[in-house]
């Protein structure tokens, strides 16, 4: 449907017909979302109905995307018919192993047709599906249990209630997150529709707290200086120009430089469609974060899916992961580390890797991701043990390091995660291998001299004088034997403590989404 149309506005746009469509539905869920704020408080079932038509409208009528569309409603029906039928544990899980081997089908079929391809279509909306659908059937069960057996997280979403087929869909198409995201709780997003946060007890008004519009219209502005930076961007600092003969014959420095332009260029693309995702869901009246407690101001961000400044002068890669698609973060915490950790019982490797392989999994199956992911979770532990031998060295009297100990730690991040994720944005193995090769392997060189050097050079504990001298009657081999398994030992335990560390704390905060 409207081809003509979007060809030409494609054309003198010079943008790709397919992602022209899809920046259209995300604009048009702007007018879309004020008129949803404006639908009577008191008519619940009005505004689960626009939510599901206006999603279909714009899948099949914007983004023309029919076949797409049966994938999400497909699987969504069969989840919901699931859930009802299977009472006990098992629900989820089947939900969770079904739903993610839909998605890695369309992942192979979308590699097979089109390898390498950029086309948008309906394996991005699956993604964010596959979160909603998995954490829905998490939510279900919690909603079935004894509310002693659950977290505190787990009790204020369980699902006690099963809800309608028109209340489910509505919060599994809620239409101004639907194509890229982000993900959000289903209770959360029932007290959004009933606005019970938000209703005075006693007189039963609605008290709308200020800054909704404000918030949005600045994610709005940022994403359109987002696209506009990419569309002057992207042209000039292409990654896939790093394969090329002129690349090669750059000065090591320059490519050096252009890679780490390159890498954060195309990051506007996810800032761009994430900040308007955003701040159409705090148009329509979704995503209250409460009062900011350093400058007193109402919050509309729960629904943010990325902090731009925090990411971008993140002082390590915790910080850089913590602020980076913090919804997938989140389901990753909840719905896959915590449930396969026992009851009782204390994260550890089972734990961390596989959230790991969970979440390489639900990227998809091109060999650049499982590089950018296995290459970031062994930087991520050289930056741990760099930290832990090296920060306390720099504390000044405050209890605080220097600023120019933080601007390092922001300059070598930021250098850091611009060379891992090259594979990200290359895909293939043969061209990501290259890439670093041409770099020298430059940051793994640097990760692994920092695991095996940095114990050695400067001990986290200073020794007693009697562990000294029994330190110094050992022979040389010995020393060299002790030394060695010392430092594999920090190695594999930091290597899970780094990742346990960001998944038990990144989300720590309690989210008002409703």
């Amino acid at each position: 449907m409207l081809n003509s149309f979007f060809d030409s506005l494609s054309e003198a746009a010079s943008f790709p017909v397919d992602q022209v469509r899809c920046l259209t539905a995300l604009l048009l869920a702007y007018p879309l979302a004020f008129a949803f704020r404006l639908l009577p408080a008191n008519n619940p079932n009005l505004k689960h109905i626009a939510s599901v038509l206006t999603s279909f409208f714009l899948i099949v009528v914007i983004v023309d995307d029919l076949v797409g569309l049966m994938h999400l409603l497909g699987s969504s029906i069969a989840v919901w018919r699931i859930m009802g039928s299977v009472k006990g544990k098992w629900g989820p899980r089947i939900v969770f192993i079904g739903v993610m081997i839909h998605m890695s089908v369309s992942h192979l079929m979308r590699q097979i047709t089109d390898y390498r391809g950029y086309k948008l279509d309906h394996t991005g909306p699956q993604m964010i599906l596959t979160m909603k659908l998995t954490s829905w059937a998490f939510n279900v069960h919690d909603g079935r249990r004894n509310p002693k057996e659950l977290s505190r997280y787990q009790q204020e979403h369980a699902i006690t209630t099963f809800p309608s087929l028109l209340h489910y869909l509505s919060y599994v198409f809620f239409f101004p997150s639907v194509l890229v995201g982000p993900t959000f709780e289903y209770m959360d997003y029932i007290r959004f529709i009933e606005l019970s946060q938000f209703r005075d007890s006693r007189t039963g008004k609605i008290h709308w707290p200020a800054g909704r519009v404000k918030a949005s219209m600045k994610c709005f502005l940022f994403a359109l200086v987002a696209l506009a930076s990419l569309a002057v961007l992207a042209p000039k600092m292409d990654a896939s120009w790093t394969v090329e003969p002129e690349w090669k014959a750059l000065p090591y420095l320059l490519r050096l430089g252009y890679v780490q332009l390159a890498a954060f260029s195309a990051r506007f693309k996810y800032y761009a469609v994430w900040k308007m995702a955003e701040g159409a869901c705090a148009l329509a009246g979704f995503g209250y974060n409460g009062v900011d407690p350093k400058t007193g101001e109402q919050r509309w961000d729960a629904t943010s899916n990325v902090d731009v400044w925090a990411y971008e002068s993140g002082e390590s890669l915790k910080e850089q992961l913590d602020a980076w698609n913090k919804g997938t973060n989140l389901w990753l915490k909840h719905y896959v580390y915590f449930r396969v950790m026992k009851p009782g019982g204390k994260p550890g490797a089972f734990e961390t890797f596989s959230t790991f392989a969970i979440s390489a999994l639900w990227h998809g199956f091109y060999p650049g991701y499982y590089l950018t992911f296995m290459s970031s979770a062994f930087a991520l532990t050289a930056a741990k043990i760099l930290r832990k031998h090296l920060r306390p060295r720099v504390i000044s009297a405050t209890g605080q390091p220097p600023a120019w100990y933080n601007f390092m730690g922001t300059l070598l991040s930021q250098f850091s995660m611009n060379f891992l994720t090259m594979p990200f944005l290359l895909l293939t193995f043969k061209d990501s291998i290259e890439v670093w090769k041409d770099l020298y392997f430059i940051v793994h060189i640097g990760s692994i001299a920092v695991v095996f050097l940095i114990p050695v050079l400067f001990p986290s504990k200073r020794k007693s004088n009697k562990e000294q001298q029994q330190q110094e009657e050992k022979s040389g081999i010995n020393k060299i034997k002790e030394v060695a398994h010392l430092v594999a030992e920090e190695a594999s335990t930091e290597s899970v403590e780094a990742v346990t560390e960001i998944l038990s704390v990144s989300s720590s905060t309690k989210l008002k989404t409703y």
